[in-house]
């Protein structure tokens, strides 16, 4: 659906309207994909700056409880840390959405979707909503797919900061259910072109639970690239569903 103003498609929070604003209009790479997809329905920037957006402005207990119920869901409970047992200050949750980066290292840049640093880590969202993820392609200079390349930046980025790297692939469904689309009966349908959904789950996986109980796929794409080891990047890599991001900020908006 296209809508007649892209204020009908966003999360606005009363005297945010020029923050949503310099956000549609921001330019990457000679475009503004941002303002030109801001009346679509179907855009996953609109979706990512009306919830982050939202969590960015709750108050500081209410944004780290939400916060922490998206780590949970996304590491399965696995997480290596909690916003609230770290003691950090309200200023020092920083959370960006479209944000450039560039690595330190490789000089490789990527604009995240949304993106939250604080005084030790960093993490990294990838927000899909009906695509997939883009494929590497070197006729188009493009050497690595959407996950290796924001696994490259920031990793190297982090490493630069002396922060700690996480990586959260958002997407409409939990990757086992989207994996069941390569079993489809209608498989070359179901498989046509770069636009399978169950690709960005495929790849995923392939990253963070190697090939065969080996991490070799991420050796290769890390290649040239500072990090501490193969596992603890797999290790930091999680799956946040829309859904579950959706029940954590309406709990955080009843919560009193």
């Amino acid at each position: 659906m296209k809508y007649k103003t892209y204020q009908r498609n966003h999360a606005i929070i009363p005297g945010r309207e020029k923050a949503l604003e310099a956000f549609l209009k921001q330019d990457y790479r000679g475009m503004r994909h941002k303002l030109k997809n801001g009346i679509s329905s179907n855009s996953e920037d609109a979706l990512t700056w009306s919830c982050f957006e939202v969590i960015a402005n709750f108050a500081f207990s209410k944004k780290i409880s939400v916060l922490d119920e998206n780590l949970e869901d996304a590491y399965e409970g696995k997480c290596n840390f909690k916003f609230i047992d770290q003691k950090y200050l309200d200023d020092e949750i920083k959370i960006f959405i479209g944000k450039e980066y560039k690595g330190a290292t490789s000089k490789e840049g990527t604009e995240v979707d949304a993106s939250i640093e604080l005084p030790d880590k960093i993490i990294f969202f990838e927000a899909k909503l009906y695509s997939s993820i883009s494929l590497k392609d070197e006729s188009k200079n493009k050497p690595h797919d959407q996950i290796a390349r924001k696994l490259r930046v920031g990793l190297d980025y982090a490493h630069d900061s002396k922060k700690e790297f996480y990586f959260i692939f958002l997407d409409i469904a939990p990757s086992s259910e989207l994996l069941k689309f390569t079993k489809d009966k209608n498989k070359e349908r179901a498989l046509d072109g770069s636009k399978g959904k169950w690709k960005s789950a495929w790849w995923f996986n392939y990253y963070k639970k190697g090939w065969k109980k080996n991490l070799k796929p991420l050796r290769e794409i890390l290649k040239g690239i500072p990090y501490t080891s193969e596992q603890s990047v797999a290790n930091n890599m999680g799956w946040l569903t829309w859904s579950d991001l959706f029940k954590s900020i309406l709990r955080g908006i009843l919560t009193p």
